[in-house]
């Protein structure tokens, strides 16, 4: 069964008048052309006064993995973090109305993949056996330091494996799955969504929140594909333009709840296609 709903971040409007649908459109259009000269500085930097880390980032996985930890930490997670926080809350939120009906006094069994540094620890409800795992085995020294400031988790481990291959997960072991931002850059999401399933235990529940590609013939769209190579780059493997939503529609699950949301945040243009909700095995 699959539901699907859509929400604006912020109050809706019954009636939108013509000349406030004119404004809005000239808006996005100003908001995608200054994108578009970004994303042209990027390109020029990263094959003129960069070309030495962009060669380094091509041709070494290893140092590409290493840097992106640190960027992502330090240099895009100050102004990624702070815009994500409301529809990370709404995940969440999900999940705590998904298992509303269970014991609270047994456990809740967990495991998150693509982790990263740990911006999730922050809403996890209490009562949770907490297992993350992440592929990028440098963003593990981050994620440590930052479990410290929520010891209302019980972490389990900590695993570094790819999601498309959790080997080291014993199958139908958990009551759910969560991960934020992470088919963006993993190889292969049906393998992950395979995955998903088999570690979950029958009517456990898979959680996610994903940025995905802009509407076709949307302007957007074709700035996503226009620095997808360099941000592929830079940032470890992601990619702007994908659908996951109709990967998780046909993955298998006996039930998916899929919203989608759009982030308000100009800063956050390239990401603001997102979808969030929660899928049963």
């Amino acid at each position: 069964m699959w539901q699907s709903h859509e929400f604006n971040h912020g109050p809706k409007e019954s009636i939108i008048p013509q000349h406030s649908i004119t404004t809005i459109m000239i808006l996005e259009a100003l908001i995608a052309m200054s994108w578009f000269v970004i994303c042209d500085a990027w390109w020029i930097a990263a094959l003129t006064i960069a070309i030495p880390l962009t060669v380094m980032l091509f041709f070494s996985k290893t140092f590409r993995s290493s840097f992106f930890a640190w960027f992502f930490v330090y240099i895009i997670g100050p102004i990624f973090q702070p815009r994500t926080i409301a529809p990370r809350r709404k995940a969440f939120q999900i999940l705590k109305d998904s298992i509303a009906d269970r014991d609270k006094k047994v456990p809740l069994e967990v495991l998150e993949i693509g982790v990263a540094e740990g911006p999730n620890l922050q809403f996890y409800p209490e009562n949770c056996n907490l297992t993350v795992l992440d592929k990028n085995k440098f963003f593990e020294s981050y994620y440590a330091q930052n479990a410290k400031k929520f010891p209302h988790i019980s972490y389990q481990r900590t695993v570094i494996q790819p999601a498309e291959n959790m080997s080291d997960i014993a199958d139908s072991s958990l009551d759910v799955v969560i991960s934020t931002y992470l088919h963006c850059s993993c190889d292969d999401s049906l393998a992950v969504l395979k995955e998903v399933r088999r570690v979950l235990k029958p009517g456990g529940k898979y959680v996610f929140l994903e940025h995905v590609c802009f509407p076709e013939n949307e302007i957007g769209l074709s700035l996503q594909r226009f620095i997808n190579p360099i941000w592929f780059l830079y940032c470890n493997g992601c990619t702007l333009d994908r659908d996951t939503a109709s990967k998780i529609k046909k993955a298998g699950f006996s039930k998916v709840i899929c919203d989608k949301y759009i982030s308000p945040h100009w800063s956050l243009y390239l990401l603001k296609h997102m979808i969030i909700g929660v899928a049963t095995k």
